[in-house]
C-alpha cells in the first residue's frame, strides 16, 4: 500500500513537470472545426484519459459476462458438492499409533547441507 502511494505521488510530480514545461497554447481540431485551444500538456494528458476510458469502457461488458459465468459456475459446483457429499456422521478418524524411533533410524538419513 505504501509503495502504491508513493508511485501515484511520483506520476503526479510527473505530471506536474510535464504541465509546467509544456506551456504552448495549441488548437486542437476536428476536421475543420477547433475543438479545444488551450495548453499542450492539458491536450496531451486528455488525449491519453480519452485512450485510457475508450480502452476501459468497452472492456467492462467482457468482465460483467465473465463475472456473470463465474457465479454460474460456483453456484453449479456448490449444487454438485451437495450432492455428492453424503450426509455422514462427524466421527474422528482413528488415532494413528505413536511412531517410535529407533537409532537406526537417524542415520538413514540424508544431510541437506
Amino acid at each position: 500500500m505504501r509503495g502504491a502511494a508513493v508511485l501515484l505521488i511520483l506520476v503526479f510530480l510527473a505530471a506536474t513537470v510535464f504541465a509546467l514545461s509544456n506551456t504552448a497554447t495549441v488548437t486542437v481540431m476536428f476536421w475543420q472545426w477547433p475543438i479545444y485551444t488551450g495548453s499542450l500538456a492539458l491536450a496531451i494528458v486528455g488525449a491519453g484519459i480519452l485512450g485510457a476510458l475508450l480502452t476501459f469502457l468497452p472492456s467492462m461488458a467482457r468482465h460483467a459476462h465473465l463475472r456473470g459465468h463465474l457465479r454460474d459456475l460456483e453456484r453449479r459446483l456448490a449444487a454438485h458438492q451437495a450432492a455428492a457429499a453424503p450426509a455422514a456422521p462427524d466421527v474422528p478418524p482413528a488415532a494413528a499409533p505413536p511412531v517410535t524411533h529407533t537409532s537406526t533410524d537417524i542415520g538413514q538419513t540424508r544431510r541437506l547441507w
